[in-house]
Formats: structure tokens, sequence, C-alpha cells
């Protein structure tokens, strides 16, 4: 499954992402993202990040590996995806 959200909003998501990197990683976005990657699958979060995965993570094989601020990016782009998904049944 792909992203719905245009390109647009995917380059917004990924500039806010990056805004919000900080020194720590929040474990509350990472399990929301482990939650996202499970849901949603892999092939909808290379999608919204415009990569392929290439690692997996050294904590959890199951997971592919994250750049700095792609589990900030993910979780933006699943509530755009909700917010669109939202919008289409009103």
């Amino acid at each position: 499954m792909n992203t719905a959200l245009a390109p647009e909003k995917i380059a917004q998501l990924h500039a806010e992402g990056q805004a919000k990197v900080g020194p720590f990683v929040d474990p509350h976005t990472i399990n929301r993202c482990k939650r996202i990657l499970r849901d949603r699958g892999e092939e909808w979060a290379q999608s919204v990040l415009l990569r392929r995965f290439t690692r997996r993570s050294m904590i959890c094989a199951a997971f592919p590996w994250l750049e700095n601020g792609e589990d900030e990016i993910l979780v933006l782009a699943d509530a755009a995806e909700w917010e669109l998904l939202e919008a289409a049944v009103r």
C-alpha cells in the first residue's frame, strides 16, 4: 500500500519531522512508529520516506533502520492519512 498523500504534503511532513529532531529519542514516538509499521506496512513507510529500506534495526530486526527524524515523519504522515480519510468521509 502506497501513501495517498500528495508530494507537497510529504515534503511538508519531512520538514516538520526534521524540525522535531532532538538530542534524545522519544520512546512514545518509537512505540507509535512500530504500531504504524505493523498496521500500514513497510511499503507504505517507504513511499512516505521516499527511500527503500536496506538495513534492519539492530535492536529489533523485524523493523527497518530509521534515520534521525524518520520516526517523527512516519507519525506525522499517519496522522495526515487519517485526516485525509476523515475529510473524504465528510
